[in-house]
C-alpha cells in the first residue's frame, strides 16, 4: 500500500463523517457500492478519477485539492465552488507540473500496471 493512498483514504473519511453519511449512503450517492468505498478508505484501491468526478457532481463544495493532497479545507468557499483545484507553489511549479497533473499521471501508470498485472494472471 502506498502511504499516499492511506492518507486519502483518511481523507475520504473524515469527509463522509464531516458528510455526516456512513459509507453504504455515500458510496450510493456517487452510484458505487460501499465495499468500493471501504478498500479506498482502507487504502486498498485508489482514488479514481472516475470517483472524484463522482464526488464533484454530487458534493461540488468539496475541495479535491485537499482530499488528494490534504492541503487547503476539506470544502471550497462559496466564492471558489465551480473553480478549478489550485496548484500547490514550488516545488512542484517549480518542475513546470502541477501537483494534481502529477498525481492524475500517476494513478494513470498504476491503473495500467493493475491492467497488465490483472492480464498476467488471466482476469480481464
Amino acid at each position: 500500500m502506498d502511504h499516499l493512498q492511506i492518507e486519502q483514504g483518511i481523507r475520504l473519511r473524515q469527509l463522509i463523517k464531516a458528510l455526516k453519511l456512513n459509507q453504504a449512503t455515500f458510496a450510493k450517492s456517487l452510484g458505487m457500492t460501499q465495499p468500493n468505498i471501504s478498500r479506498m478508505i482502507g487504502g486498498g484501491n485508489t482514488i479514481s478519477v472516475k470517483v472524484l468526478n463522482a464526488i464533484t457532481e454530487a458534493y461540488k463544495n468539496v475541495n479535491l485539492q485537499w482530499l488528494l493532497t490534504g492541503e487547503g479545507a476539506m470544502f471550497k468557499d462559496e466564492a471558489e465552488q465551480g473553480g478549478q483545484v489550485k496548484e500547490p507553489p514550488a516545488p512542484y511549479a517549480a518542475r513546470g507540473k502541477g501537483r494534481l497533473e502529477e498525481l492524475e499521471e500517476r494513478l494513470e501508470r498504476l491503473e495500467e500496471e493493475v491492467t497488465l498485472l490483472k492480464t498476467a494472471l488471466g482476469k480481464k
